[in-house]
């Protein structure tokens, strides 16, 4: 039976399983592990290992390890240039499938080929493959965690660079405000709304725990991050003219929250907005797809 192993490489969390080519799963519910993404290039490499390690414990012949990253990243030779991020900065300029494979010792990584695709992308690849109705619309994704991950879909196909979309499709890095996207309508951004309006850093769960209470402070603070959401995506959506909007990521969860904060400021009327909580799920799904597509 052909194995692969598809990771979903976050900030906080590294989420994996094993899959069949036809999409069975090993583990009726996908693994958790820590990252460790704010440590040691030893650190972070001995931690892919175990992580490895731990999914395929009896060293069985693995087809593909399929890893779902967030960029800048060079997906064709598997190098990491996340710089400034508070994420992998060890990984720098590393060439992490031959560094994975020489420190392997139990023999089944070497022999197991690589796939490295955009975690967005993966995401975005998924969806369609969950939801066959959006093949032939125009479809925004975007993942709301430790930062602001997009990509656009045309007609089923990852589009990049065209008109209202950006170079590589990553909206993240895209000036706004005083910096750029990712430091606002992402989880830092909610920790610097949170600090603001309660005086002290708090993390979606928490503020959204609080708001389902009643706080009105907690409130508040996910009102003003749908406004800095809808305000940041505008130009997107006058320049791409996406169908669907697709939220994913762990903040998507809290969208009853942040909605009526969104609306205000997104000119959203005509598009469908699709919450998808099954984020990692979905990322298992397109990335699989987008390895036997590319066998």
């Amino acid at each position: 039976m052909t194995r692969y192993i598809v990771l979903d490489v976050g900030g906080t969390t590294i989420k994996g399983n094993v899959v069949t080519q036809e999409n069975e799963l090993f583990f009726p519910e996908e693994k958790v592990f820590d990252a460790c993404s704010d440590k040691t290039r030893e650190e972070v490499l001995l931690n892919f290992l175990s992580i490895l390690n731990q999914l395929n414990p009896r060293g069985d012949c693995v087809q593909s390890i399929c890893f779902a990253f967030p960029g800048p990243f060079d997906y064709a030779r598997g190098i990491s240039y996340m710089k400034g991020i508070s994420k992998y900065e060890a990984l720098y300029g590393l060439e992490i499938q031959k560094t994975l494979q020489d420190l392997d010792e139990t023999g089944w990584i070497k022999t197991a080929s690589f796939h490295f695709v955009h975690d967005i992308e993966a995401f975005a690849y998924g969806i369609c493959r969950r939801y066959p109705y959006l093949a032939d619309k125009r479809v925004f994704c975007l993942c709301l965690g430790t930062g602001a991950g997009s990509a656009f879909l045309a007609n089923g196909t990852v589009v990049k660079g065209t008109e209202g979309v950006p170079e590589n499709g990553w909206i993240y890095n895209v000036p706004y405000k005083e910096s750029i996207i990712d430091d606002y309508i992402s989880a830092r951004g909610l920790a610097r709304l949170s600090k603001e309006k309660l005086g002290t850093e708090l993390d979606g769960y928490h503020l959204k725990v609080m708001a389902d209470n009643g706080d009105e402070r907690a409130v508040e603070v996910f009102l003003r991050f749908g406004e800095e959401i809808g305000s940041a995506i505008q130009g997107f959506l006058n320049g791409f003219h996406p169908q669907v909007l697709v939220l994913g990521g762990n903040l998507a969860k809290a969208y009853p929250n942040f909605q009526d904060g969104l609306h205000t400021t997104a000119s959203l009327e005509g598009i469908e907005v699709l919450v998808e909580h099954e984020t990692s799920v979905r990322v298992f799904e397109g990335l699989l797809a987008d390895c036997m597509r590319r066998k």
